[in-house]
């Protein structure tokens, strides 16, 4: 009888730190530590690094998973810890992520981290002649099967490598970069309340998208949104191309009324 006991209560525990585990916040913690491991492995003499930086910008709040100072520019790096095969383009709005036959849709990380950069350039706007270098991590069990970027889409034990052959010309002096990191350090928003706050703004922002995008409005501009027939199939770009570049992929739901 106790051994049944046991053994029940051994299942129940399992199932409980399993879903801890894979609740979205953990995933993305446990992703940026191991981030924070491969940067630590850079040299203390040519680069600093800075993790979970929230700066406050015109258009809101911009929450940055690591920034990393070196003489030759500034590396902003995205975080994602996904499983999954991972397919996406530069421009696209959204990214996919396949599991066996489940495909998700995700915001196409590469333009989350340029609204990471555009907040940073406001932040250290007396720096106009930094370079600014994106770089996308996905830390998790996720596979990058067709990703078509020029943005470095890399693996944790890519990164080091990655931003050690970023090598031009010098830009920033040593007093230069410890002058740029305590401004980050201070500009940073420390404040939870401030954080959650940020993360339920980006949420909202992520359902209105959505909701035009199934009445076939663009979400960027306010065109309209019409099916168009490309290599890869049918997709909705808006009308007002090439001034407005949004496209999606087709979405359930949706009628016909935008096709041509």
């Amino acid at each position: 009888m106790w051994i049944w006991i046991t053994v029940i209560g051994l299942i129940l525990i399992i199932a409980i730190i399993s879903s801890i585990l894979n609740h979205p916040k953990v995933r993305g913690i446990i992703g940026e530590k191991r981030v924070r491991r491969q940067l630590d492995r850079l040299p203390k003499e040519h680069y600093s690094v800075l993790n979970d930086v929230m700066l406050k910008a015109k258009k809101g709040t911009s929450q940055i998973d690591h920034v990393v100072l070196s003489p030759h520019g500034i590396f902003v790096i995205e975080t994602k810890n996904y499983k999954g095969w991972i397919y996406g383009d530069e421009d696209s709005e959204f990214w996919t992520q396949t599991i066996y036959r489940s495909k998700t849709k995700f915001r196409n990380p590469i333009k989350q981290n340029w609204g990471h950069i555009y907040a940073l350039r406001e932040v250290l706007s007396e720096y106009q002649h930094i370079s600014y270098y994106p770089v996308i991590v996905f830390a998790g069990k996720a596979r990058l099967m067709n990703v078509n970027a020029k943005t470095d889409v890399i693996y944790p034990h890519q990164i080091v490598d990655t931003i050690t052959s970023h090598n031009g010309p010098r830009q920033l002096s040593s007093g230069d970069m410890e002058k740029i990191f305590n401004t980050l350090r201070e500009s940073s928003i420390k404040d939870k309340e401030l954080k959650n706050q940020h993360i339920k703004r980006i949420r909202w922002n992520v359902k209105i998208r959505e909701m035009k995008e199934k009445v076939l409005i663009c979400p960027k501009c306010g065109g309209r949104l019409i099916k168009r027939h490309g290599r890869y199939g049918e997709f909705y770009s808006c009308e007002n191309f090439p001034k407005c570049r949004h496209k999606t992929e087709s979405i359930k739901g949706r009628d016909d009324q935008g096709q041509q």
